[in-house]
């Protein structure tokens, strides 16, 4: 009831994701989960979920989320590449699910399926209620043109594919999780790109160089000259915004040192 107490558990509980994110080693993912389970099971379920981190080997995983409604966020950091990582991260989700489901919970609750559970929609609601999912997708969407694979996705290895890999870019914004909090304070990002995409930009740059692309690898870094350097107006205020405080500004500053003539 102590509003000062009250405040200083708000923020820790505000600043897990970006103590965990910005801690994460360099070249890693932090995937984020969000699942629910009745209130009553909220406890014992985050205690197994500890377990299940143990077991899997996830020493830097966090739980937080909305207790009132039996919401989970736990966030798994590796670098989901190679047999070994996801073969434990798939023993890991099934576990996870049969967890969530074996609690009467959901395996998706504030932010939507998208693909990461799409594999696990049948196991949840069953074959029956499934199959009206799939007719309705077909009915409103024939050609499975929108979003394909998000939902309703037969592959029930859907959730390892395409996992994002962040290549190891600047140390001054290497941290970024692309969240996109900082877009909405940009001042150039109705005009070219926002901190996000400028950091995406160097991301895909360092990718073409790390497969030996270089023809796109040149190709972005020619595109970038407008797009990215000569229009960020490098005040800082993306940092305001930011969980993991970056100040994506400070790159572009380098950038415009390192390609500064006489």
């Amino acid at each position: 009831a102590d509003a000062a107490t009250r405040q200083a558990a708000w923020k820790f509980r505000k600043g897990l994701y970006a103590s965990v994110a910005g801690a994460r080693a360099s070249g890693t993912t932090a995937l984020l989960e969000d699942v629910a389970v009745p209130v009553a099971e909220l406890a014992d379920t985050c205690q197994n979920l500890q377990e299940l981190f143990g077991s899997y080997g996830y020493a830097d995983s966090v739980i937080f989320g909305h207790a009132k409604d039996g919401n989970i966020h736990f966030m798994l950091t590796d670098r989901f590449e190679g047999d070994a990582a996801l073969k434990r991260y798939n023993a890991f989700n099934e576990q996870m699910v049969q967890l969530i489901l074996d609690k009467g919970g959901n395996l998706k609750a504030e932010h939507g399926t998208g693909r990461a559970m799409a594999p696990f929609v049948r196991r949840q609601y069953g074959d029956e209620l499934y199959s009206v999912m799939c007719e309705l997708k077909a009915a409103s969407d024939p050609r499975n043109m929108l979003n394909p694979g998000v939902i309703i996705d037969e592959d029930h290895a859907a959730h390892m594919r395409n996992i994002k890999l962040n290549e190891t870019i600047e140390l001054e914004a290497d941290r970024c999780v692309e969240c996109g909090y900082c877009e909405p304070v940009c001042p150039s990002k109705d005009l070219t790109l926002t901190p996000r995409q400028r950091i995406v930009v160097r991301r895909a740059i360092a990718k073409a160089q790390a497969e030996g692309n270089h023809e796109l690898a040149r190709e972005l870094e020619r595109e970038q000259g407008y797009d990215s350097v000569d229009t960020c107006a490098v005040d800082g205020m993306c940092v305001t915004a930011c969980p993991v405080q970056i100040n994506t500004g400070l790159l572009v500053k380098r950038l415009r040192r390192e390609t500064a003539n006489p």
